[in-house]
């Protein structure tokens, strides 16, 4: 089965761009285009593709903020940002609404390419991405630790919640706290079951997605 692909840009040429480009790559289909926030809802339950890629900037509205509602109307599908805004603030906010990942306008063939069959495999891209601008944002911007992880994460996995949410990984989590990486490992499955996800990444949308919820200075 091919890849399907919805593709929602405002611009005409670029969505026939897309479209073209991919259409010629064996093992994806293009089942949709879409150039309004409205239309990407439309297409999103009409289809529900494998893989959507959403420009940021619509005629309707910030793309950003339709997300939750693209994930409501189909929840399988994996939500490629294409922008040409690389700020730390809308690429935290893109996190925050639960995007898995991003690629820039002026990226090669090969790489979007090659994003589409990740992230269509499930692979999670979204950290190797925008981990260095989520810690900047991190650190510009404390959150308060999140209720659940008061609540039902014990001290440590409480910890290590914190350094996935600032991009670390196993490995460099370990050395931080002076245990093996298998244990890291097991940590954060737990962390990972108890918030009820299946990824790391969501661990960070957790913090980001606090929003108005951030400590006073």
């Amino acid at each position: 089965m091919p890849i399907r692909v919805a593709i929602v840009d405002d611009h005409e040429i670029v969505r026939v761009g897309l479209a073209s480009l991919l259409e010629d790559e064996e093992g994806i289909a293009v089942v949709a285009v879409a150039g309004s926030a409205a239309e990407a809802r439309a297409a999103a339950r009409r289809e529900q593709p494998d893989v959507l890629i959403l420009d940021v900037r619509l005629p309707d509205g910030n793309a950003i903020d339709i997300v939750p509602e693209l994930r409501a109307d189909s929840p399988a599908t994996r939500i490629l940002v294409l922008t040409s805004y690389s700020g730390e603030d809308t690429v935290a906010k893109a996190v925050a609404a639960g995007v898995d990942g991003f690629v820039s306008k002026t990226t090669d063939a090969e790489t979007l390419t090659r994003t589409i069959y990740e992230l269509a495999e499930g692979r999670d891209v979204l950290r190797a991405q925008v981990s260095a601008a989520l810690i900047r944002y991190l650190q510009r911007q404390p959150v308060k630790q999140p209720p659940i992880l008061r609540e039902q994460l014990t001290a440590r996995e409480s910890q290590i919640a914190g350094f996935v949410a600032e991009g670390l990984s196993n490995r460099e989590i370990a050395e931080r706290v002076a245990i093996s990486e298998k244990t890291v490992k097991n940590h954060v499955s737990s962390i990972l079951s108890k918030m009820h996800a299946r990824r790391r990444a969501e661990i960070i949308r957790y913090f980001l997605s606090l929003g108005d919820a951030r400590e006073a200075p």
